[in-house]
């Protein structure tokens, strides 16, 4: 019996981190602002976009969360958003950070330049 759960113990310790072997983060966040919107492109390679994919974006401003958008698949290798922030102004500082489904995170971060 004591054998058993030692086996079955392992095989699961092996499942969590064969899972963690084949994910990774999104190799770039490329950041723009026009105006009031925010352009974001996510660079994130993947085989299957159905099952790996980035599934989160959050967008901070200033420090502050404003925007949390859930996805549930990718349509290429890549993710782009654009969000209309009415308060933007120069001198803001935007962070953005991005979480794969299969574990990994990445973030970009820009500062709102005068026109």
């Amino acid at each position: 019996m004591r054998k058993n759960i030692i086996v079955l113990f392992l095989v699961i310790f092996l499942l969590m981190f064969s899972t963690q072997a084949f994910s990774h983060p999104a190799s770039k966040v490329i950041l723009s602002v026009e105006g009031k919107v925010l352009q974001v492109i996510v660079n994130h390679n993947v085989g299957n976009s159905e099952n790996h994919y980035i599934n989160e974006i959050l967008v901070f401003l200033n420090d502050k969360e404003i925007i949390r958008q859930i996805f549930f698949m990718q349509t290429d290798n890549m993710q782009k958003v654009s969000y209309i922030i009415p308060s933007l102004k120069p001198g803001d500082k935007i962070t953005v950070k991005t979480n794969c489904s299969r574990g990994g995170k990445r973030s970009g971060t820009i500062i709102v330049e005068p026109k």
